[in-house]
């Protein structure tokens, strides 16, 4: 009796094991650890600063200096991404003596690319105004957010060298090494923050912060260069003797790095552009270039978990083409949409009832005023339907990716992500006495209307994809 009990036993977690959810849910549960340990970051920056004394308008520098920074760190990711492109594509082959030439050119060839880049964006931020804002807004370069922008230029250096050699490991499926890596960075910048925090006390500023990101992407960059130059043993070791000149592949480098660039900075510079709206709109000391920050940091707890399930779906997506079964593919979409939609309730009941109990924390045990409070509530109400628009819309164009292997879409996407964004925001604000609308329903409205409008053309795009590749149809099952 008990060894048939235990034989159903077996045979149940067999069946969970099989399905689609579980699996879902195995792949996206260290992703998801990755992404929050990443915004914990943010909620860290929030607290160290929070008592400062050096800087006037501390929280609202804080909200425009991340995002400059995010822009910055996307073009270092896309440059470090497309050197391993060719890489990949020979080490897979099995080609291992033209993969290493290969891995030597990108290496060299991407680092003097973001040497360029980082004369580019050094320059172009000390042009006469209006020209500088294009690069950092001039009611910023007070308040230490130049000095952040320019250790945030450094940094993007060494995340170049850091997305190249992570990429270069990723290849070799050395998946457990690549997260303790991104373990070492978030944990040493948490580390380096609290050490100003003790060491400054309350004449830390946003510069401290700067130095605790750089401090942190160099431990890896050290790493990155006793493996790629001095570890035997690495078969993407750089040999220098081995270097290939080929005009052909050097152009494909530099193609590849643009189009990768110009795809990941897009909607990351565009909402630096949105921002730089609200600070000439409404002025850099308002309530709202606070409150932007807050929204953000509350609301993208419950969205980095839903972003894991975005790269869990690409996987199984991807595995699941192999076996061309449709059904079962379009199942795989379904099932993480069901989950990111229970993610998304516990979203709008933690943004709701937990949301200013957690500022208050990282304000060191100070409430909200009156004005923040308000800002708040009336922003995280538009922010938080992000969790359904945008993450859908994600997974919709992830899983045409997955199946179509064409990223180009996602550029396009952006930029009239961006456009439509910052039409509503303009508008909005143009007939905001007609209205009665507040600074904090214009922004948090267009960026609903923004998101809303995407989901529709990108469901439209992605029914028009499945009955076009059958898998509406018996033929898809």
């Amino acid at each position: 009796m008990k060894f048939s009990k235990l034989i159903k036993f077996l045979r149940n977690i067999k069946k969970i094991k099989d399905c689609i959810w579980f699996n879902l849910i195995i792949l996206a549960f260290p992703i998801a650890i990755y992404l929050l340990f990443q915004h914990l970051c943010s909620f860290i920056d929030y607290f160290v600063v929070g008592e400062t004394i050096t800087t006037k308008n501390i929280k609202q520098t804080i909200s425009y200096m991340k995002q400059t920074q995010k822009f910055l760190q996307s073009i270092g990711i896309g440059l470090g991404s497309a050197g391993i492109v060719l890489v990949a594509r020979e080490y897979k082959k099995n080609k291992k003596e033209l993969a290493i030439k290969y891995a030597t050119l990108s290496f060299i060839l991407v680092l003097l690319i973001s040497f360029l880049f980082f004369l580019f964006l050094y320059c172009g931020v000390l042009l006469p105004y209006p020209f500088c804002n294009i690069f950092l807004n001039k009611a910023y370069h007070s308040d230490g957010g130049l000095k952040y922008y320019f250790i945030t230029l450094i940094t993007f250096v060494f995340i170049t060298i850091n997305t190249l050699y992570i990429s270069l490991e990723r290849s070799k499926g050395k998946k457990k090494f690549l997260l303790i890596l991104n373990l070492i960075i978030i944990i040493s910048k948490i580390f380096f923050s609290y050490f100003y925090k003790i060491f400054y006390g309350k004449y830390i500023s946003v510069v401290h912060l700067a130095y605790a990101n750089l401090w942190s992407h160099l431990i890896i960059t050290l790493i990155a260069f006793y493996h790629m130059f001095f570890n035997f043993n690495n078969e993407f070791r750089i040999q220098l003797k081995k270097i290939t000149f080929s005009k052909n592949i050097i152009l494909q480098i530099i193609k590849l790095s643009m189009t990768i660039v110009i795809g990941k900075t897009t909607y990351d510079y565009g909402k630096k552009v949105i921002l730089d709206m609200a600070n000439s709109f409404y002025g850099k000391e308002s309530i709202i270039m606070i409150t932007i920050g807050f929204v953000s940091l509350i609301n993208g707890i419950c969205y980095s978990i839903s972003q894991s399930f975005e790269e869990a779906q690409t996987l199984m997506v991807s595995q699941s083409i192999v076996l061309k079964n449709k059904k079962e593919t379009l199942k795989i979409f379904k099932n993480v949409l069901f989950i990111t939609f229970i993610i998304a309730i516990f979203g709008f009941l933690i943004n709701k009832f937990i949301g200013e109990k957690l500022l208050k924390i990282i304000q060191n045990g100070k409430s909200l005023s009156f004005e923040e409070k308000k800002g708040f509530t009336i922003g995280i109400f538009w922010e938080q339907t992000s969790l359904i628009t945008s993450i859908w819309a994600s997974l919709m164009i992830n899983f045409i990716i997955a199946y179509t292997k064409k990223a180009n879409i996602v550029f396009w996407i952006n930029l009239l992500r961006i456009n439509t964004r910052i039409f509503f925001f303009w508008t909005l604000y143009q007939i905001r006495e007609i209205l009665e609308f507040s600074s904090y329903t214009q922004f948090g409205l267009s960026t609903f209307l923004s998101n809303f409008i995407i989901l529709i053309i990108i469901t439209i795009i992605f029914i028009f994809f499945l009955k076009k590749k059958d898998f509406l149809t018996k033929k898809g099952e």
